[in-house]
């Protein structure tokens, strides 16, 4: 029987040194003059038949591998190298509370040590941090984006994807079809994340992906609010009282927390604790393109995790209205 490959040889010449028959997935040879992985797409070393024969683009047939949820979460969390070192910070973990519960259960700030010098000056994080201020947290408010904060958002995307987290999310997105090139994934990750929307069909313009799930806003109570370096600056300034963890997931270090903000309560926000913008970034867009309005369950560093992802359901296309772990 003809195989793909064969076929493939005889129509185009490839030779076997040049094709990934039985390579798919394998890591660096340098004694061949083209590669069969995930990384040939940023290194341009792709073989020939590379999106034929190892990925769903090639059409017409199941691949020999394609990295899964899980694979690209274990990349993720591997190459993660803006992770915050455990001797850069500490955690208080004591205050067990509940959603319901109306007392304070925690004497003691969540975060009670960071080494700010060695984790805010890296570019990821300094990018991240001259973004927070973009934003008016009460949704009551009209949102803009003047040509300075896009200046912002693009050093902070110029960033970011200069990282392995996201060239790693940018080869999945390749393989499972979702983007094409560099230049479309860019534009796929502003329009997720910084591109503005009406959080209700009749309502003003007053949120973005960004603002909600990393910044956080504000009604009658706080809503969105899933990220660690946001709880911890807004913490250090006094405008957050932690009230006490509801549940934490290990070795990931994940907390979901109970706190007021300004004043306004969250019963349960839930954040990674620890990873770089970076990630957050890379795991959300994943689950929210992959698994738009729905539970992503995965398995990363040998445990279970589940991302809760929604789209903007008012709005055409798709944008990241909220995405956090939910444990």
């Amino acid at each position: 029987m003809w195989t793909t490959a064969f076929l493939l040889y005889l129509a185009t010449g490839t030779t076997w040194a040049d094709s990934c028959a039985g390579r798919c997935g394998a890591g660096l040879d340098s004694s061949k003059t083209c590669q069969c992985n995930t990384n040939c797409a940023t290194y341009g070393d792709c073989c020939s038949d590379y999106y034929a024969l190892c990925t769903q683009r090639g059409g017409g047939g199941t691949p020999d591998v394609t990295c899964d949820i899980s694979c690209l979460a274990n990349q993720l969390w591997d190459n993660d190298i803006n992770r915050v070192q455990v001797w850069e910070y500490e955690v208080n973990h004591q205050g067990q509370t509940t959603t319901s519960s109306t007392s304070d259960q925690a004497a003691q700030s969540l975060f009670t040590y960071m080494q700010e010098e060695n984790v805010f000056l890296k570019p990821t994080y300094s990018t991240f941090l001259a973004l927070l201020d973009n934003y008016t947290p009460s949704t009551s408010v009209t949102e803009s984006q003047d040509a300075v904060e896009w200046i912002e958002i693009d050093a902070f995307l110029d960033a970011i994807l200069a990282t392995d987290v996201m060239n790693h999310l940018y080869n999945f997105l390749v393989e499972h079809g979702h983007v094409t090139d560099a230049t479309s994934y860019r534009e796929v990750i502003k329009e997720l994340w910084f591109n503005l929307y009406a959080r209700s069909s009749s309502g003003p313009i007053n949120s973005s992906g960004f603002e909600h799930v990393l910044v956080g806003e504000t009604s009658s109570k706080v809503s969105g609010f899933h990220n660690w370096i946001q709880f911890y600056l807004e913490e250090k300034k006094g405008a957050i009282n932690y009230q006490g963890w509801v549940s934490r997931s290990q070795p990931l270090n994940i907390v979901a927390a109970r706190f007021t903000w300004n004043g306004l309560s969250k019963a349960k926000g839930s954040f990674f604790v620890g990873v770089s913008p970076e990630f957050d970034i890379a795991i959300y867009t994943a689950c929210a393109l992959t698994r738009p309005n729905s539970s992503c369950s995965f398995t990363m560093a040998g445990t279970s995790l589940t991302i809760q992802t929604y789209d903007v359901a008012h709005k055409s296309g798709l944008q990241v209205a909220t995405a956090y772990p939910n444990i």
